[in-house]
């Protein structure tokens, strides 16, 4: 089944770096992704420009013009991930923080406070991903789990 999505993308230009962040249903959905990965990294920009290009994206200029989150629409087949979670046992976080060595100021997604969840799960949009990072107190992704 076929359906139209809404793909968040983060681009640098000077380095040619583009991104993926997740995928919505709507536009809108896409602008909150953006808004919640600010607020995870304490981020404000009142001034951001929302501009709508001629192909029909939605760019959001944050910074500067090199820096900016691009929504676009496309069409995928199947349904979106799913943003609904469940979390580790907690001898499973035992057993992952020994396997990847982590140090006390990393933690497992289980390990974090609900609202750093809940605005990670609207930021990435995908609850497969939420799992496969370490993040620092305030649930800011650090790097991603390597598999030994």
């Amino acid at each position: 089944m076929e359906q139209t999505v809404y793909t968040n993308y983060w681009q640098n230009r000077l380095s040619n770096v583009k991104k993926e962040h997740g995928s919505y249903e709507n536009e809108e959905e896409a602008i909150k992704g953006i808004k919640a990965w600010w607020e995870l990294h304490n981020e404000e920009y009142p001034n951001a420009e929302f501009n709508r290009t001629n192909s029909g994206a939605l760019e959001i200029i944050y910074q500067d013009d090199n820096h900016f989150y691009r929504i676009e629409k496309r069409t995928i087949e199947g349904a979106l991930p799913t943003r609904k979670y469940t979390l580790r046992k907690p001898g499973e976080v035992e057993a992952l923080r020994s396997k990847h060595n982590l140090h006390e100021e990393a933690y497992l997604f289980e390990e974090l406070a609900e609202p750093y969840r809940d605005r990670l799960s609207q930021a990435m949009a995908d609850s497969t991903k939420l799992r496969n990072y370490v993040y620092d107190n305030e649930g800011r992704p650090i790097r991603k789990l390597k598999e030994k």
